[in-house]
């Protein structure tokens, strides 16, 4: 019996520390379905926790392994405040049309994850889009901005790019100083009325384009995405790039001047929301499954995605309320945009529970205004799915199988929270020594019998 007893308390202490403890395992995603021109494979691990050992990632044939990078965020787990850690890999395409990744494993603090194979699309760059036509150099140092006007808030794309014609027949190569005067480039030129997101350049790779019908290979030496505070112009001042050329048998200094550049930043027309909106081109992408099969009381997944072009620092899906129809419970946020890339997404996970029948339109919950770019105005995302409920009323049905959320509204959130891996560890030590002390007693008895 004593025994038995035994076994039952480690069995609650075990439970119990699974219930309070629960962290989500490792995770491991390729993105994405479709490569755009110019655009990068990620492969992104997600880690919660304090611990986020990554091994090396793969060498993926027909790609370039370029730089890792690494984010830091905060999600909600069981009405916790958990450290996720972005772990993400760039490779660069070296081919194009559909490439299947193969299947590999990942080494996440000393465990392995294995990923299934994937296939995927590099699109092919058409040769009108990879022709630029503008005056140039032969060998010419450059800073190129994506649009000469934009809107507060509106990203603006920088590139400091190096120049030189295949008809060029002087030798030339980067000094040894080469990273350190594009460390100076960073500072010179970051606005000070702007955020800056910069994309790290880890090598100097050249690339082929066409210039004017003329060959030419460019180095991209420095690259970043600015988000402008305010309606003050942006000015970008003239940079200095010191490049070495052959001269008889040796290698002497020649500098180059890029030109400086001003942009015009325009204020948002007057909204209430103006100074909360974001700022870019969005579109929704929803994942809702079976919508017609919802029966009240029971929870259904609802992810709502917002994609596009923007700083997604600055997108925030408005909190929906409880009301008569449902019950909304947002179970976690994931963001992804690569450092230096203007575009991302911002997904949010829902665990929405019906509580009458009937057909519901979800635009009426799940709406996002903001300022969009393209059409100069504001305008208004909604969701397009509708949700077909049948059951009796939630608060009729007493057969009503019951959810994991159920009542979650009723729980007390103003007293004081506590910390239950900690209270189950007390309890499993005092009934450790409790039985301790039973063994003893109960051998000392023995003992005198």
């Amino acid at each position: 019996m004593l025994k038995t007893f035994t076994c039952s308390f480690f069995l609650l202490i075990f439970a119990l520390c699974g219930v309070f403890g629960q962290i989500p395992s490792p995770r491991v995603e390729i993105t994405s379905d479709e490569i755009q021109p110019d655009g990068k494979l990620e492969i992104n691990v997600f880690v919660v926790g304090s611990t986020y050992l990554v091994g090396d990632f793969p060498d993926i044939k027909g790609f370039k392994k370029e730089n890792r990078a690494i984010k830091h965020s905060q999600v909600r787990i069981n009405k916790r405040r958990e450290d996720q850690h972005q772990i993400s890999q760039m490779y660069t395409p070296e081919v194009f049309g559909k490439v299947t990744i193969p299947a590999f494993e990942v080494l996440v603090n000393q465990k392995p994850i294995a990923v299934e194979a994937k296939q995927i699309t590099v699109l092919k760059k058409e040769e009108s889009q990879a022709v630029k036509d503008f005056e140039i150099e032969q060998v010419d140092f450059v800073v190129e901005i994506s649009k000469k006007k934009v809107f507060v808030g509106e990203g603006l794309v920088l590139n400091i790019n190096f120049y030189l014609s295949d008809k060029t027949t002087t030798q030339l190569q980067f000094p040894n100083n080469i990273g350190t005067q594009v460390e100076q480039f960073a500072k010179k030129i970051k606005p000070n009325d702007c955020l800056e997101s910069r994309f790290d350049i880890s090598n100097l790779a050249g690339k082929k384009i066409l210039i004017k019908g003329e060959s030419f290979t460019v180095y991209n030496l420095y690259e970043a995405v600015y988000y402008p505070l305010n309606d003050k112009d942006v000015v970008f001042p003239s940079l200095t790039l010191t490049m070495q050329k052959q001269k008889g048998g040796a290698f002497v200094d020649m500098t180059l001047k890029s030109k400086g550049q001003t942009i015009v930043v325009e204020s948002l027309p007057d909204h209430p929301l103006k100074e909360k909106v974001p700022v870019g081109v969005f579109r929704f992408q929803e994942q809702l499954k079976d919508p017609n099969k919802q029966i009240t009381g029971n929870s259904f997944e609802y992810r709502l995605t917002v994609e596009g072009e923007g700083n997604f620092g600055g997108v925030n899906v408005p909190k929906v309320s409880n009301n008569k129809q449902f019950d909304f419970f947002e179970s976690n946020v994931v963001s992804r945009q690569t450092l230096g890339s203007p575009t991302g997404s911002k997904s949010v996970f829902y665990k929405i529970i019906p509580k009458e029948s009937g057909e519901f339109e979800m635009s009426n919950y799940f709406n996002l205004i903001y300022f969009n770019t393209q059409k100069a105005q504001y305008d208004t995302l909604k969701s397009s799915k509708k949700v077909v409920v049948s059951g009796k009323s939630f608060f009729d049905n007493k057969e009503v199988k019951k959810d994991i959320y159920s009542d979650i509204e009723n729980l007390k959130t103003d007293e004081k929270s506590y910390n239950f891996r900690e209270i189950a560890k007390v309890f499993a030590n005092f009934v450790v020594g409790l039985m301790i002390l039973v063994y003893l007693y109960i051998l000392k008895s023995k003992n005198k019998g």
